[in-house]
């Protein structure tokens, strides 16, 4: 923790769409590479961007979850004699997977945020250019249909997750 824990923190302060040049650079020379999975340039980049939104709170999350994990747990394991495997499975995602579901319910609403924001600046499409082409023409009442689509949609995402969440985590209480 102490080790990586400096380098996560200066890494997620990183704004996302500060990420989106790099990556635009970096995948224009393996632009074929990417045609022949089905993406170009720009979608490649996208997604760089919402990886590089989800994965700090999804990797912070998890480790609050494996800090907490209760001392009492631990005992019983060591007292059963858990194998790393069986420790994993029985002990720690159980006791982790709610931190683990929140870190994705908080990469899920940054990343929607991220990428609607990369696709005003790629000009690729996607709703994100829909806004900024709504913006220029003066369609104000697109721009605002088109917004609150976007809440909608975060909505729905962040709703998924959170069932996702109730279903894989069963809780006693």
């Amino acid at each position: 923790y102490r080790a990586f824990d400096p380098i996560f923190q200066v890494l997620r302060t990183i704004p996302p769409l500060a990420w989106l040049p790099i990556a635009l650079a970096a995948f224009s020379g393996m632009n074929d590479s990417l045609q022949t999975i089905g993406l170009n340039v720009n979608e490649a980049a996208g997604l760089f961007v919402i990886f590089v939104t989800s994965i700090w709170p999804i990797l912070m999350n998890t480790a609050v979850g494996v800090q907490q994990v209760p001392q009492d747990y631990r005992n019983v394991a060591r007292v059963l004699r858990l194998g790393k495997l069986d420790y994993f499975i029985t002990i720690l995602m159980p006791s982790a997977a709610p931190y683990i579901f929140t870190g994705l319910r908080i990469a899920v609403g940054l990343s929607w945020l991220a990428i609607v924001a990369a696709e005003m600046l790629t000009a690729g499409g996607g709703i994100g250019f829909f806004i900024w082409d709504s913006y220029n023409s003066g369609k104000q009442s697109e721009l605002i249909l088109a917004l609150l689509y976007i809440g909608l949609v975060g909505l729905l995402l962040d709703k998924l997750v959170y069932y996702i969440s109730k279903f894989a985590v069963q809780s006693d209480s």
